[in-house]
């Protein structure tokens, strides 16, 4: 969620205008930014989870134990609005708890059924692999082995293609 945030409605960022004169904190802060009545303020969740300089030098890769170890303390919770999968604030996403609760249930009831999960390139539609050519650019982009797509929420171009072995002493039947 934190590098491809699921819901890009209807783009993969936000609109924000303001409904009075304010100003937002900058670098400096005996100079803020100041920003009048009605002006549109854009900003890109998917942008804001892969700076380094809120997230640290290795913001671009997937290691989910930065939610969790060291890095939790120095970043997250300084800066707590830097994680916008669901937005924050008086708009934040109505369906956070339910998507959470629901990710959550999956989870657990996909490990306790299959012992690995892991990408099938091979089965993969050959059409829907990332272009060769991405392999030479910098960041996600050189490293992705499927292709992110958006329309109203963010999937994978020809679906996400998976091997899973099926646990040996899986309780569930």
């Amino acid at each position: 969620m934190r590098l491809y945030p699921a819901v890009a409605i209807p783009r993969p960022w936000n609109i924000r205008s303001a409904v009075k004169d304010t100003t937002l904190p900058s670098t400096d802060p005996s100079k803020p930014f100041y920003i009048p009545a009605g002006t549109p303020i854009t900003y890109s969740v998917q942008c804001m989870h892969r700076r380094k300089d809120y997230w640290g030098p290795d913001a671009e890769e997937f290691d989910p134990d930065r939610f969790i170890d060291h890095r939790l303390h120095k970043y997250l919770t300084p800066n707590p609005f830097i994680f916008l999968p669901f937005n924050a604030g008086p708009r934040i996403c109505l369906g956070q708890q339910f998507a959470y609760n629901e990710m959550s249930f999956f989870l657990i009831r996909l490990l306790q059924t299959f012992e690995t999960v892991s990408l099938d390139a091979g089965a993969q539609p050959a059409d829907s692999r990332p272009p060769a050519e991405w392999a030479n650019w910098p960041g996600r982009k050189g490293v992705e082995k499927f292709w992110p797509k958006v329309h109203l929420t963010l999937y994978s171009k020809g679906g996400l293609w998976v091997r899973m072995d099926e646990a040996k002493n899986s309780d569930m039947e």
